[in-house]
């Protein structure tokens, strides 16, 4: 019994001296997004669809700042070949600056992401996330054309791209 107690008493000391982490303050908001998607037409191959979004993204100043070959990654893990698909990453530097001072929260929109892919039925799709008109009215007047002008410009961006209008 008194090794027991010996043993009680040991373990209360540990416990006392441990302490819990603190509980971070995760804290969420809803936010509506519309998800626009285009198919690539026939004719149109994966790389003219690739060029023909980068070249109309940057005539409208949406700067290409990287890719992420998703399917070269599932390629390495599988060592089976991948259906293609690539997300592409766009930014106005100096609008994203300005919406992020209006609404911190905007930065989860950034950069701004246009996907390539091919499903599983063969079909290739240009897939965006796009802000919701209502996130865009509730921005302060001087954001929202700014706002409208970049999801315009992403939208141009993806008929471009499944058109291969190079």
């Amino acid at each position: 019994m008194r090794k027991l107690y010996f043993i009680f008493a040991i373990l209360l000391l540990i416990g006392s001296t441990v302490q819990a982490a603190p509980v971070s303050k995760l804290s969420y908001t809803a936010m509506k997004v519309q998800i626009a998607r285009v198919e690539i037409q026939p004719g149109v191959s994966f790389e003219d669809a690739v060029e023909s979004l980068k070249l109309r993204a940057n005539q409208h100043n949406l700067k290409f700042v990287g890719s992420s070959p998703l399917y070269k990654e599932i390629e390495a893990l599988t060592g089976k070949p991948a259906k293609r698909m690539e997300i592409f990453s766009f930014c106005d530097g100096l609008v994203a600056q300005q919406m992020i001072a209006a609404d911190s929260l905007m930065i989860s929109f950034m950069p701004c992401r246009i996907s390539l892919l091919e499903d599983e039925q063969g079909a290739r799709w240009v897939i965006s996330m796009m802000i919701d008109r209502k996130t865009i009215r509730a921005l302060p007047a001087e954001m929202r054309s700014k706002a409208q002008r970049i999801m315009d410009a992403m939208k141009d961006s993806m008929l471009a791209a499944s058109r291969g209008d190079l």
